[in-house]
């Protein structure tokens, strides 16, 4: 399998980088198409057939890749039409200061669970991949996700609760929960946008 993978390289990368934005975007498929080629070599039937396989792997993973950037222009679709755009003079600030906000409340978590969020959210690491690392089924990972998300969340209502200046973020948040009587909308911390 290695010496398939190392040979095809080359055009396995010609092939995702005809259909992606940026040469890094199909290195990182390239490397999460080798790493599931590499589990899943176990489970072929017919060595003959190894090329017509690993052409349907690769293919997947630009699917899956495809899904995932669907998936997050909806997220950030639904987030501007609940959170407006700020001004482009408040801008810069309010969302340093909701990112510090996010970095500190990420701090107060306990390490694992802050390593968790930021490998599978900012490092959009698949669950997949972490739960081989960590030697646990891809479930486990996804449940740990949400407990960490909903735990952040927490973190986060609390420190725009108590911030005496809060941010842009969090007066339109505020506002929103105002008007409407309860958070009626998605994101329950104004600092999720961030």
């Amino acid at each position: 399998m290695e010496l398939r993978l190392r040979k095809g390289r080359a055009g396995h990368l010609r092939f995702l980088r005809r259909r992606l934005r940026s040469q890094e975007d199909a290195e990182d498929v390239l490397q999460e198409f080798a790493l599931k080629a590499t589990q899943g070599a176990g489970h072929l039937t017919n060595p003959g057939k190894i090329d017509a396989w690993l052409g349907i792997a690769l293919r997947n993973a630009l699917f899956d890749r495809y899904r995932r950037n669907a998936s997050r222009t909806r997220l950030n679709e639904a987030m501007l039409s609940e959170f407006p755009v700020p001004a482009a003079d408040d801008a810069p600030e309010g969302l340093d200061r909701a990112l510090q906000c996010l970095a500190g409340a990420l701090d107060d978590l306990g390490p694992e669970t802050a390593q968790l969020l930021r490998r599978a959210e900012l490092q959009e690491t698949p669950l997949k991949v972490i739960a081989v690392e960590m030697q646990l089924t891809t479930n486990n990972i996804g449940v740990r996700v949400h407990r960490a998300r909903a735990a952040l969340r927490e973190r986060m209502q609390a420190r725009c609760g108590a911030c005496p200046e809060p941010c842009a973020l969090a007066a339109r948040w505020r506002q929103a929960v105002d008007t409407a009587g309860q958070a009626s909308i998605s994101i329950i911390s104004p600092c999720d946008a961030a």
